[in-house]
């Protein structure tokens, strides 16, 4: 009787020990991939996304301008620089993405300094289209995409061309010092979608440079740094994302928000549309 309680016992022992073992097995499948992520890389690959053949050169990532007499920009230092890959090309999920660029010092001749940053689908249609002045200090220049009714949403798998200009003579557009980038919106699979919305801010730093979701990985670790500028584990993140695209020179640069309100001109295709119609009623 006692040799059957034994095996009893050690009967239950075994079968607890199994659901105890289930039990951590399935816990530890449903714990989100990101826990297991590698992070920001080292090296920018973009095996996933690939940009359309025939967007326009690449070295246009790097701003350049024709220098004549009646030119009176002067910059100084790093050049005019979108932060994108070498290959000029980042994707967003969102629908009204943030771009960077690296304004370096520029004067001109008794006067503010106008730039202009404009959107454009890949058909040549404009979308938005912002100037204002700058006061000539060098930064990284965070532009948003305003949402709201006047500018259309970036749609999914749509290619769209962007263009940021220092303008050294109103009258002659082609001395402007100028880049210019390439942006799509992507659809985020369902459980990525959901870990995005459940992790903390730096862990989306993570998981969207693991998914090389250029445009959103940039501007959520811009906020990191701009809400925490004096800690050095977001500044070294920042520099090691700025790396893997070869664009290190530019981490120690301040970050500048760039304000709709702030903005001398603010349209959008529809809106010009709107005031042509206005103007000829």
């Amino acid at each position: 009787m006692a040799q059957q309680r034994f095996h009893l016992f050690k009967s239950f022992r075994t079968l607890s020990l199994k659901l105890t073992l289930l039990t951590v097995v399935c816990t530890l499948a449903q714990i989100p991939q990101v826990l297991t992520a590698q992070g920001i890389p080292t090296l920018w690959e973009a095996k996933e996304y690939l940009p359309p053949s025939g967007i326009g050169a690449p070295d246009h990532r790097t701003g350049a301008g024709t220098r004549t007499p009646r030119q009176s920009c002067r910059v100084t230092g790093k050049p005019l620089t979108a932060l994108l890959p070498s290959n000029n090309f980042g994707v967003t999920e969102n629908t009204h993405p943030q771009f960077f660029v690296y304004v370096p010092a520029v004067s001109l001749e008794n006067e503010s300094i106008p730039v202009e940053f404009l959107l454009e689908s890949q058909d040549g249609e404009d979308i938005y289209q912002t100037r204002f002045n700058s006061n000539g200090t060098a930064g990284i220049l965070a532009i948003s995409l305003p949402n709201h009714e006047g500018v259309s949403p970036l749609k999914v798998n749509s290619n769209y061309k962007w263009s940021f200009s220092v303008i050294c003579d109103p009258d002659e557009r082609s001395m402007d010092i100028a880049v210019e980038g390439w942006v799509r919106r992507v659809k985020l699979n369902s459980m990525l979608n959901h870990q995005l919305r459940q992790l903390s801010l730096s862990k989306r730093v993570e998981l969207y440079a693991e998914a090389e979701i250029w445009h959103d990985a940039l501007a959520s670790l811009a906020q990191l740094r701009l809400e925490n500028p004096d800690n050095l584990e977001v500044a070294a993140e920042w520099s090691k994302l700025l790396s893997a695209v070869g664009l290190e020179e530019f981490s120690q640069e301040s970050i500048i928000r760039v304000s709709p309100k702030s903005t001398l001109e603010l349209t959008s295709s529809s809106q010009r549309d709107n005031e042509s119609n206005d103007a000829t009623d």
